[in-house]
C-alpha cells in the first residue's frame, strides 16, 4: 500500500491544478458574459442562452460513459492491468462514436423545429439560429468520441498536463471570441470559434494520452463484450444522474424564455450563471476525488475513502461558506457593477439570492457524490436525481406564470437542497459513517468560523457598486474568517501535542 501522506499530497496537487484551470475558465466566462450581453444585445444573448440550454440536452448522448471510463482507468492503473484498461477505452470510444452519430441525426431532425421558435422573438440576426444550432450539433458529435482522451487523463490522474491544454485552448477561445465580437458579432461566428478551439483542445489531449499514460493504445480491435457489459452496468446509472442534472441546470432559462420573454431568459441565465460559477469553482476541486476513491477501493483502503469524504467535505465547506455569505451580502452591488447598471442588477438579484440558498449544501454534496461515483454506488443516487428533476419541472411550470424567474429559481433551489441531503446521507451509509459524526467532523468548525464574516458583513453599511468598495467590504470579513479557521484547525493539534508530551 502506498504512503498515505504521499497519496494525500498527490490528491491535493491534482485538485489544485485541476481547479486552477477551471478557475481560469470561470474567470473568463465571468468577464465575457457582460461583454457578450453588450455586444450581442439582451434578446440575442437570451437566444444564445436558450439555444445553449437546448443543446445541453444533447450532451446526454454521453450516456454516462465518461464517468465509467474515469472509474475503470483509475482502477486498472492501481492494479496494473494495462490490457484491460485499453479494452475498456476502446469499448467506450466505440460507444461514443455511435452516440455521436445518433446525436447528430436526432439534432438535425429537431433543430428545424426549435430554430423558428427562437427566431420569432429576435428582431435581427434570425437567419443565424439554424446554422448555429447545426454547427454546434456537429461540434458535439465529433467531441463525444474525442472525449475519451481527457477522461483517460482524469482516470490516470494526469491533471497538470490536462489543465495546461485547457488553458491553451481557453486563450485561443477568448482571442477568437473578442475578434468576432469586434469585427462581426453574431451567433454563427461564435459557434465557429467554439468549434475550432474545441477540436484543437481534444487533439492535444489525444497526444498527451499517448505520451503520458503508460501502455496506452486505442484500437477498435480491442472492443469486446465483457468490457461493453461492464461499461453498460455502470453507465446506465451515471446516465440517469446526468439526465437529471441537465433538467435541473438547463430547464430554467428555457422555461423563462418560453413563458416570459427572451430578456427574462437572459436575466435568469445571468443569475444562474453567477451561482453556478461559484458552485462549480468549488465543486470542480472534487472532480479529482472520484479516481482517487476508485484507486483506494481497488487497494482495499476503505479508511482512506472515509477520510476523503470527511476531510474533503470540511475543506470545501471552509471555501464555500464565505462565498455563500458574500453572495447574499454583496450580491446586489456586485451585479450592478458586473452587468454595468442597476436595471439588470435589480432584474437578476432576486433569482440570484434564491439560487444561492443551497450553495453550501450543494458543494458539500459534491464530495459525497464523487465518493459514490468512485465506488460505483450510483443506483439510489441516480433515482434520487431523477426525483429532483421531476419535482423541478413540476414546480417550474407551476410557479413561472405568477412569480416569473423568481418562481423558476425556487423550483430549482428547493428540490436541489432535498437531493443534496439525500446524497450526503447515502454516502454516509455506504461508508458506515454515522450522520452525527459526519456533521460534527465536517460542518461544525466551518459553521463556527463563518460566524466571523457574517457578523462583520451584517454590521457594515451597504457597499457601493464599485470594485474597490466591493473588494474592501469582502476583505473586511475574510480577515477575521481566516483567523477563525486557523484557530479552529490548530487548536486540536496543539492539544494533541501537549497530551503526547504529558
Amino acid at each position: 500500500m502506498s504512503d498515505p501522506h504521499s497519496a494525500r499530497r498527490a490528491l491535493v496537487i491534482g485538485a489544485a491544478t485541476n481547479w486552477a484551470a477551471f478557475a481560469a475558465t470561470l474567470a473568463t466566462a465571468f468577464f465575457l458574459a457582460p461583454y457578450l450581453v453588450r455586444a450581442l444585445g439582451a434578446p440575442k444573448y437570451g437566444a444564445w442562452c436558450v439555444a445553449e440550454g437546448v443543446l445541453a440536452y444533447f450532451t446526454l448522448f454521453d450516456l454516462g460513459i465518461a464517468a465509467c471510463l474515469v472509474r475503470f482507468v483509475a482502477r486498472y492503473a492501481a492494479t496494473g492491468e494495462t490490457d484491460e484498461r485499453n479494452r475498456v477505452v476502446a469499448s467506450c470510444f466505440a460507444l461514443f462514436c455511435a452516440a455521436g452519430a445518433c446525436a447528430l441525426l436526432v439534432g438535425c431532425a429537431v433543430a428545424p423545429f426549435v430554430a423558428p421558435g427562437i427566431e420569432r422573438k429576435l428582431t435581427d440576426g434570425a437567419g443565424e439560429v439554424l446554422p448555429f444550432l447545426l454547427l454546434m450539433l456537429a461540434n458535439l458529435a465529433v467531441t463525444l468520441p474525442l472525449s475519451v482522451f481527457p477522461n483517460v487523463l482524469d482516470g490516470a490522474q494526469r491533471f497538470g498536463a490536462k489543465s495546461a491544454v485547457r488553458l491553451a485552448a481557453l486563450a485561443a477561445r477568448v482571442a477568437g471570441t473578442v475578434w468576432v465580437m469586434e469585427t462581426g458579432p453574431g451567433l454563427l461566428p461564435l459557434a465557429l470559434v467554439f468549434t475550432a478551439t474545441n477540436l484543437f483542445e481534444h487533439v492535444l489531449m489525444a497526444a498527451l494520452c499517448y505520451r503520458l499514460v503508460p501502455g496506452f493504445a486505442l484500437s477498435l480491435r480491442n472492443v469486446d463484450r465483457t468490457s461493453l457489459r461492464a461499461v453498460r452496468g455502470y453507465s446506465a446509472d451515471a446516465f440517469l444522474a446526468m439526465l437529471a442534472g441537465r433538467v435541473t441546470v438547463q430547464t430554467g432559462a428555457i422555461v423563462a424564455g418560453g413563458f416570459v420573454s427572451l430578456a427574462a431568459a437572459a436575466h435568469y441565465a445571468l443569475a444562474a450563471r453567477i451561482v453556478e460559477m461559484a458552485k462549480n469553482l468549488l465543486r470542480h476541486v472534487t472532480t479529482t476525488l472520484a479516481p482517487a476513491v476508485s484507486a483506494r477501493e481497488a487497494a482495499g483502503d476503505l479508511a482512506g475513502v472515509r477520510a476523503v469524504l470527511l476531510d474533503g467535505t470540511r475543506a470545501v465547506l471552509y471555501l464555500v461558506l464565505p462565498v455563500h455569505l458574500g453572495l447574499l451580502a454583496f450580491g446586489a452591488p456586485f451585479l450592478d457593477r458586473w452587468l454595468g447598471g442597476p436595471a439588470l442588477a435589480e432584474a437578476c438579484f432576486p433569482a440570484t439570492a434564491i439560487l444561492a440558498a443551497a450553495l453550501s449544501l450543494a458543494v458539500a454534496q459534491s464530495v459525497a457524490a464523487r465518493v459514490l461515483y468512485g465506488l460505483g454506488k450510483l443506483k439510489l443516487f441516480a433515482r434520487a436525481a431523477l426525483c429532483e428533476a421531476a419535482l423541478n419541472l413540476v414546480l417550474c411550470f407551476a410557479l413561472v406564470g405568477e412569480f416569473g424567474i423568481a418562481g423558476v429559481a425556487v423550483a430549482v433551489a428547493v428540490p436541489n437542497a432535498l437531493f443534496c441531503l439525500f446524497t450526503i446521507v447515502c454516502a454516509c451509509r455506504v461508508l458506515e459513517v454515522p450522520v452525527r459524526e459526519y456533521a460534527r467532523r465536517c460542518w461544525l468548525k466551518p459553521l463556527c468560523a463563518a460566524l466571523a464574516p457574517a457578523a462583520v458583513w451584517l454590521l457594515l453599511p451597504a457597499a457601493e457598486p464599485t470594485w474597490p468598495a466591493l473588494a474592501l467590504g469582502v476583505c473586511a470579513g475574510l480577515g477575521p474568517y481566516a483567523v477563525a479557521v486557523l484557530a479552529l484547525e490548530r487548536a486540536p493539534k496543539r492539544c494533541a501535542v501537549r497530551a503526547a508530551e504529558a
